[in-house]
């Protein structure tokens, strides 16, 4: 578990396998670790060296300096890329992480040779709204609802109906729910104020990256409709819908999400940053 010392804060991440880089930025109060159950074995296999780290907020790092936003977030990402020579290399992020993605495309784009937009979203519609905000409610509350409970709101929250309705596969996944630790705290709080981030579209179409933003068909937190917006707002950016797979679409239907990464490493042109950015 290696540790570097970036703009301030302990980064702690790890770097596996050989070839081509590829950074996996996660979302919010997920640890690098999430990445690790399919998308850095399948992504290994196929011939990448891959990094994954944890973001500013999760501990140790719930109050560092520079505060936590999608700058200094993405920044952090800028760093470690810089610090373990990968540039440029492929970037995916995912659900927050894809906005903190979108902000390293914006300011360092010479760092990143193509870039996953995973679960995304530029902007929060009326249900998203909600949810966020019922979200920080709950949390500001102190309340801390049985395992059991716990287990049945995130099933209902991140995962397809096809999932729910096989029993053997819902069984396994309320087990895991209700038996993982739930990962809070003050830099987890702040992490939830970031989506919350405004219109961005406008912003988004500076982007000079090639970029694949792709939807989960069932995600109710971050639903494709918004994930095809950020492919809309791109120039020249490609958007891919996965059927059966809510937000943990990556969790859930973890070959075609690889299959769709890789297709689309390999399909991205290579080309010099300064070329795309003229």
């Amino acid at each position: 578990m290696p540790v570097a010392t970036l703009n301030g804060i302990a980064l702690t991440y790890d770097d596996t396998g050989e070839g081509d880089p590829v950074l996996l930025v996660t979302g919010t109060g997920a640890t690098r670790r999430a990445w690790h159950l399919h998308q850095v074995p399948g992504l290994t296999r196929a011939g990448h060296r891959v990094v994954t780290f944890d973001n500013r907020g999760i501990a140790p790092n719930e109050d560092p300096p520079g505060g936590i936003t999608l700058d200094a977030m993405a920044g952090d990402a800028a760093a470690l890329i810089e610090h373990l020579d990968l540039a440029p290399c492929r970037v995916v992020g995912f659900s927050m992480g894809a906005s903190v993605v979108a902000e390293l495309l914006l300011a360092r784009p010479e760092l990143v040779h193509s870039a996953v937009l995973m679960a995304g979203r530029a902007r929060l519609d009326a249900f998203g709204a909600a949810l966020l905000a019922a979200e920080r409610e709950m949390y500001d509350s102190g309340c801390e609802p049985p395992a059991t409970h716990r287990a049945v709101h995130a099933a209902l929250s991140y995962l397809s109906p096809r999932t729910r309705r096989d029993d053997q596969a819902v069984r396994d996944w309320l087990e895991v729910f209700a038996f993982a630790p739930p990962v809070v705290g003050a830099g987890v709080r702040a992490q939830l104020d970031l989506d919350d981030h405004g219109d961005r579209r406008e912003r988004y179409a500076a982007v000079t990256t090639p970029v694949l933003s792709i939807g989960f068909a069932d995600d109710v937190l971050c639903p494709p409709h918004l994930a095809a917006e950020i492919a809309e707002s791109i120039p020249g950016a490609a958007h891919r819908e996965i059927a059966d797979c809510g937000h943990y679409g990556h969790l859930e239907r973890p070959e075609q999400v690889n299959a769709a990464l890789l297709e689309f490493f390999g399909a991205a042109r290579t080309s010099d940053p300064k070329e795309r950015a003229a």
